[in-house]
């Protein structure tokens, strides 16, 4: 039986469509069709069914995805042998991050991992933590990012804290201060993130003796920051959406201090496919030599 069919079987689960499949793959939706009904011939079972809602796994497919998967991460890590044979490491990562490290930190250590390992291409999938422990559950990504602590099904490894901080406009009569009160938070115009799932910050505020005066609400950090700017009002953001300096803000420390653990994670009971591990062998050497820690603190 041909691995493509597999890997073709395998995609369409992972993104929950035949044509996504398809098009990630570089094949026309009827030859992902054909393949999976090959699969279902040939082992006499249905591994997918279709309703309105899109494509569902069928238990039988439940029972084999295991197996599956397997397999497939066997054959890649046999082609990353051949190729290191040839003195070539070459592969697919496929890593989940969400956007204030994605935008911060992580482009200079892809950078340096590229100029490693030039040849293994790097998949960016980009959301935010219940996003990224779907798709390390569904298998549609190999590791990840996720604020700690996580859930038990993953193998989670620690990097590093990262605090929420005030940000000013830059003629705030406070830019000075060493440390920015939460207590003047009813007399600020407050510029105050909408998030969608995992209301870190608005958690954070709502725990507090005196709330901030909202004034404006956003869904995008990069809204947000211009607007502190602009002199629209203040905010409170994770430290790490302000690294490098991109924006004319100021950044205080709190009088209260709120910190997240960022690590990197695996699906626990599988094992990482070899580049996986080379990967996360790489996040952590950078750690060590705070290249994920430069400008941190």
């Amino acid at each position: 039986m041909s691995i493509r069919k597999y890997i073709a079987y395998l995609r369409t689960i992972e993104t929950g469509s035949i044509t996504q499949a398809a098009n990630d793959l570089g094949y026309t939706q009827s030859a992902v069709s054909k393949m999976i009904a090959d699969l279902e011939s040939a082992w006499q079972i249905t591994l997918l069914t279709r309703n309105h809602s899109g494509i569902e796994i069928t238990s039988e497919g439940q029972a084999l995805l295991p197996r599956l998967q397997e397999i497939v991460r066997n054959y890649d890590d046999l082609n990353f042998a051949v190729s290191e044979l040839h003195g070539v490491h070459s592969g697919l990562l496929r890593l989940g991050c969400f956007t204030s490290l994605s935008i911060s930190v992580l482009p200079s250590v892809l950078r340096l991992f590229h100029e490693k390992y030039p040849n293994i291409q790097i998949q960016l999938f980009n959301g935010e933590y219940n996003n990224i422990s779907e798709w390390l559950r569904r298998g549609m990504i190999d590791c990840g990012f996720l604020a700690m602590p996580t859930a038990n099904d993953f193998e989670t490894t620690y990097l590093f804290q990262d605090s929420l901080v005030a940000v000013l406009p830059p003629n705030h009569p406070m830019i000075h201060e060493p440390c920015f009160p939460v207590s003047r938070l009813p007399s600020e115009n407050f510029v105050n993130l909408k998030e969608v799932q995992d209301y870190e910050i608005n958690s954070f505020l709502d725990h507090l003796k005196t709330c901030p005066k909202i004034t404006y609400e956003v869904t995008s950090d990069f809204a947000l920051l211009s607007m502190v700017e602009c002199g629209l009002g203040m905010s409170i953001v994770h430290d790490l959406i302000l690294r490098p300096k991109r924006y004319h803000i100021v950044r205080l420390p709190m009088d209260i201090t709120q910190f997240r653990e960022v690590g990197i994670a695996i699906k626990r009971g599988s094992t990482p496919s070899a580049v996986t591990s080379l990967f996360i062998e790489h996040v952590l050497s950078c750690m060590k030599k705070s290249t994920f820690l430069e400008g941190m603190h």
